[in-house]
């Protein structure tokens, strides 16, 4: 047991180093132990992957370790007698991104053979989003499994969850803090959906409005607390979240009003505030938690 740790630690520092000749090791050994890393670092392996043959070695053994895992689970049926179609949260989500994750991947090499440059395009910031939110749907399905906490740059996280690659939000300070951004410690992906939600809310209302995108997002502390806050001009005068918390409201056209649950969830999730109200024509949501401290 010690030893597999410890050949699983050189395996991961290896996918990150800058060298191909070293990730390219470390992924003929994932190839041929894809049981003793798990899933998740082989899709944040494949994520960052730039060479081709190496994503799609591990891409390969990403699908047959998910596989395999089906295969003894399937195998452990009390009674020999088969799983039922839905076996648990868990199983969704191993399903979702046994489906998924590999589809991406596949999208990334296309994408890479047709796209010069394509390590720095707006298309692979696209796809790396892509992947995140299905991280994100994976950790929020999987109620019962561990956060992955890590400290982040708390405006870089607003950037990165911004769905559009081609331009980047307004996102100021409300006031002059004396620092350009803040750490918080979060789940990436799980707080990652919570934006994206909210951004993609803001935007299409904004543009149902004024027929144009107009968003704001600003940030800011109070004690030991941060916020951040993101506006939009909405057509109608004033709501409050229980008026368009339940599945199927929506002021916006072609919107089937699920958003909103998925934000409150994943708050939940992380133990952060949500506040969602609109007055006067704007919509304001407000996302509050602890900051990080030295």
């Amino acid at each position: 047991m010690e030893r597999s740790a410890v050949l699983e630690s050189w395996v991961i520092e290896a996918l990150d180093s800058p060298s191909p000749t070293e990730r390219s090791k470390a992924v003929t050994w994932i190839s041929q132990n894809p049981q003793e890393v798990s899933s998740s670092q082989l899709v944040r392996a494949i994520q960052r992957e730039t060479v081709p043959q190496l994503r799609s070695a591990l891409d390969r053994a990403l699908r047959e370790r998910q596989s395999k895992s089906t295969s003894d689970r399937s195998s452990s049926a009390e009674g020999g007698e088969a799983l039922e179609s839905v076996t648990g949260l868990d199983d969704v989500a191993s399903w979702v991104r046994h489906e998924l994750s590999p589809a991406v991947g596949w999208i990334r090499l296309a994408a890479d053979q047709e796209i010069k440059d394509f390590a720095g395009s707006a298309t692979n910031v696209a796809v790396r989003k892509l992947q995140r939110r299905i991280d994100g749907l994976v950790a929020l399905i999987k109620e019962t499994s561990a956060l992955s906490l890590r400290e982040l740059d708390l405006v870089e996280l607003l950037k990165n969850s911004w769905p559009n690659p081609l331009e980047l939000p307004r996102i100021e300070p409300a006031v002059p803090l004396g620092e350009v951004s803040i750490d918080i410690r979060t789940d990436e992906s799980l707080f990652g959906i919570l934006l994206s939600n909210a951004y993609q809310n803001a935007l299409d209302a904004s543009t149902e409005a004024t027929g144009a995108p107009d968003v704001a997002i600003a940030w800011g502390t109070a004690g030991d607390q941060y916020w951040v806050r993101i506006t939009n001009p909405f057509l109608g005068q004033a709501f409050k979240l229980s008026d368009v918390l339940k599945p199927g409201v929506s002021s916006k056209a072609g919107h089937l009003g699920q958003g909103l649950g998925v934000m409150t969830s994943v708050a939940s999730r992380l133990g952060l505030g949500l506040r969602v109200e609109g007055l006067s024509g704007t919509a304001v949501v407000t996302v509050s938690g602890a900051r990080s401290h030295d």
